[in-house]
C-alpha cells in the first residue's frame, strides 16, 4: 500500500510533457525513439568506473572517526529499525527508478519490451496466475534461476499481472527511452543506471527460495559463537582470464579483477588482519600453477598499479574453505564480482552469518542496498583501508559482534528471507505496472486476448512450472518450463486466453507456506 499511495502523488511528474508522443511515432523502430535519458546507460556512461570505482578504491582510507564510532556503538548500540523503518528508503528508490522511466502508452511499453535489445530472449510474461516466456528465454543461463524464483514468489503471494524485459547482465541494465524499462538483478555504475533493482538469481543456488530458506535456516544455526571466532578479515575468490586494455572494456569488465588483486595485496602486507587469497588446485599453494599467480597487469595506460605492487607471477594462492568456515569467523569481505567488478552471490551468504560485512569500495548496488548503514550494520573497506578496520574492530569486540548482528537482522531477516524477495517482487510489479498503466491492457481480459493474438510468438510459447519433470526440450521444456501447444487451454494466445488456474494457485501457495514452516 506505502508503494502504491508514492506512486500515486508521484505519477503526475512522469507523465508526458505536452506535445509528447502517446503512441508509437509514426515510421520509427523501437530503437531509435529519441528521447533524452533519465538514467544513466552501459553504451554512454562507462567511464564513470573510473571514478566511482578505480579511484575511489584507490582513495579509500579508514574513517578518522572509527574508532570514536565503534565506542560508542559498543556502550550505546543504535535502536533496531523496525521492518517499515528498513523499507522506507528501498521503496523510496523503487520509485524513483521507475520515474526515471517516461512511459509512451501502455501498448508501446509492452510491444518494447517484447522487442526491445535483448528481444525474444528476456521478456516474461505474469498473467492470471501464470508465468510465460519464449522458447529463447532458456538460451540465457541465469534465466532459470529468475523463472523458479518468480514462480515461487507467485506460489507464496501472488503477483500482479505484467510484461517485462529482465537483465541479468553482470553490467545491469541498458537503454535509454528507446529501450523498455527492465527488471535488473544490479546496476554496475549505481542507483542513476537505467532499469529497476530485483533480487538475483543465485539464492538457493539457482533463484530456489525454499532451499535458500532451509540452507538459511541450517547456516544461523550452525554459526560459531562470535566471541569464539578468528579475527582475520576472510576473502576467497578466483579471478577473470579476461584481460583488456581497451578504455571501455577496463572500466566494464576489469575492476574485479582490480579489486581482488588489491585484497591479495593487503593480505600479503597484513596476514594476521586480512586472509584473502585465490584458491589454488588441490589447495595447494606451493603449486604455482596459472590459478595460483598474479597475472600481468592490464588496463596499461588508464589504471596505475593495477596489480597493487604485486609482481606478475608472485604467488597469491592459498587454501580453499566452505561456506562452514564462514561462520566461524568475525569479518567477511565482499568483493566486487569477477566477471565485470560488479555484483557477487557472495554477498548473499555473508549476512546471515552475523559476521561483520566488509563491503569492498565499489559503485555496484543491489536492491536492498538503500537499507545499509556504514558503522550499524556493515563498514567499508578497500586496500589501505581493511587492516585498519579489522585492528579497530578487533579492539571493541563488543560493537564488532553488535555490527554483524544487526547485519542479520537488518538483511537477512528482513530482505533476504524466502517471503521478504517474494513480497518485493510483488511489491516491484505492483509499481512496475502501475506506471506503466499495464493493467489498462493486462487486467481486461478481451483487451489482453488481442494483444497476445498480435503480438505474442504464439508458436514458441512456454509456461514457467516447476513441476515439469524433466528436460525436454522437443515435447515440454528445459525443465521448468512447458512448451505449450496452440491449443493448451494455458496458452495465452487461446481465443478468449488462457483458462484460469486458480485451483493450482491457491494449492501451490498452502504448499509454499508448509515449505517456509509459515
Amino acid at each position: 500500500m506505502m508503494l502504491k499511495a508514492i506512486l500515486t502523488l508521484a505519477l503526475a511528474a512522469s507523465a508526458p510533457a505536452a506535445g509528447a508522443p502517446t503512441k508509437r511515432p509514426a515510421g520509427k523502430t523501437f530503437n531509435d525513439v529519441t528521447t533524452p535519458c533519465g538514467c544513466k546507460t552501459v553504451k554512454y556512461d562507462y567511464r564513470v568506473m573510473y571514478e566511482r570505482a578505480y579511484e575511489a578504491s584507490k582513495a579509500h582510507r579508514a574513517r578518522p572517526d572509527l574508532a570514536e564510532l565503534l565506542q560508542k556503538h559498543a556502550t550505546s548500540p543504535p535502536r533496531r529499525r523496525t521492518r517499515a523503518e528498513l523499507m522506507k528508503p528501498v521503496l523510496k528508490e523503487l520509485n524513483r527508478s521507475l520515474l526515471a522511466h517516461r512511459p509512451v502508452s501502455p501498448e508501446f511499453e509492452m510491444q518494447r519490451a517484447l522487442n526491445g535489445k535483448y528481444g525474444d530472449t528476456s521478456w516474461v510474461l505474469v498473467y492470471e496466475d501464470r508465468i510465460y516466456a519464449s522458447d529463447a528465454f532458456a538460451s540465457v543461463s541465469k534465466h532459470r534461476g529468475h523463472a523458479i524464483m518468480m514462480k515461487q514468489a507467485q506460489a507464496l503471494v501472488g503477483l500482479p499481472n505484467a510484461l517485462y524485459q529482465l537483465s541479468t547482465a553482470t553490467y545491469g541494465s541498458d537503454g535509454c527511452e528507446a529501450e523498455p524499462l527492465m527488471l535488473t538483478i544490479n546496476k554496475e555504475f549505481g542507483y542513476d543506471q537505467c532499469g529497476v533493482l530485483i533480487p538475483n538469481t543465485y539464492f538457493g543456488g539457482h533463484g530456489d527460495l525454499w532451499s535458500w530458506g532451509s540452507e538459511s535456516i541450517k547456516a544461523i544455526h550452525d554459526r560459531t559463537p562470535f566471541q569464539n571466532r578468528t579475527g582475520a578479515a576472510l576473502y576467497r575468490g578466483t579471478l577473470s582470464k579476461f584481460k583488456f586494455d581497451d578504455a571501455k572494456y577496463c572500466a566494464l569488465n576489469s575492476f574485479g579483477n582490480y579489486a581482488r588483486l588489491a585484497a591479495f595485496a593487503a593480505s600479503k602486507r597484513s596476514p594476521d588482519r586480512v586472509d584473502a587469497v585465490r584458491p589454488c588446485r588441490n589447495g595447494k599453494p606451493q603449486n604455482l600453477d596459472a590459478s595460483c599467480v598474479a597475472p600481468e597487469p592490464q588496463c596499461k595506460g588508464l589504471v596505475d598499479d593495477f596489480n597493487s605492487g604485486l609482481k606478475a607471477g608472485s604467488d597469491i594462492g592459498g587454501t580453499w574453505v566452505d561456506l562452514r568456515e564462514y561462520r566461524r569467523r568475525k569479518y567477511l569481505l565482499n568483493l566486487p564480482g569477477g566477471a565485470s567488478g560488479s555484483y557477487s552471490k557472495n554477498l548473499n551468504h555473508i549476512w546471515r552469518t552475523e559476521a561483520v560485512a566488509l563491503q569492498w569500495v565499489a559503485p555496484f548496488v543491489e536492491w536492498y542496498f538503500p537499507a545499509l548503514i556504514e558503522g550499524t550494520n556493515y563498514l567499508k573497506v578497500a586496500q589501505h583501508s581493511v587492516a585498519e578496520t579489522v585492528e579497530a574492530l578487533e579492539a571493541h569486540p563488543a560493537a564488532a559482534e553488535s555490527i554483524g548482528l544487526a547485519g542479520r537482522r537488518d538483511v537477512h531477516d528482513h530482505f533476504l528471507c524466502p517471503a521478504c524477495m517474494a513480497e518485493y517482487l510483488q511489491k516491484t510489479l505492483e509499481g512496475f505496472s502501475a506506471h506503466l498503466k499495464l493493467g489498462s491492457i493486462l487486467d481486461d481480459p478481451k483487451r489482453a486476448s488481442k494483444f497476445f493474438r498480435d503480438n505474442l510468438p504464439c508458436d514458441r510459447i512456454h509456461e514457467l512450472d516447476l513441476r515439469v519433470p524433466s528436460w525436454d526440450t522437443e515435447e515440454k521444456g528445459y525443465g521448468w518450463s512447458w512448451k505449450l501447444k496452440k491449443d493448451d487451454p494455458a496458452h495465452p494466445c487461446r481465443e478468449g486466453g488462457p483458462s484460469p488456474d486458480r485451483g493450482a494457485a491457491r494449492h501451490a501457495r498452502e504448499a509454499a507456506k508448509r515449505a517456509l514452516h509459515l
